[in-house]
């Protein structure tokens, strides 16, 4: 995510991508890592998902 937004200067979050379940090699540092796959179109069912609990 990091790589990611110094690459696009964004200030992204995950709320805002999907990134991948396993581990890809990043293009930004070359380490294999969680990497970002595409943009979420609803946010809100993320919000929805990982809501924190009282």
């Amino acid at each position: 995510m990091t790589c990611w937004n110094r690459m696009h200067r964004t200030q992204g979050t995950e709320r805002d991508y999907i990134l991948s379940n396993g581990r890809e090699l990043c293009e930004g540092c070359g380490r294999f890592c969680r990497v970002v796959e595409g943009e979420r179109t609803l946010k809100f069912l993320y919000d929805l998902r990982h809501r924190k609990k009282k």
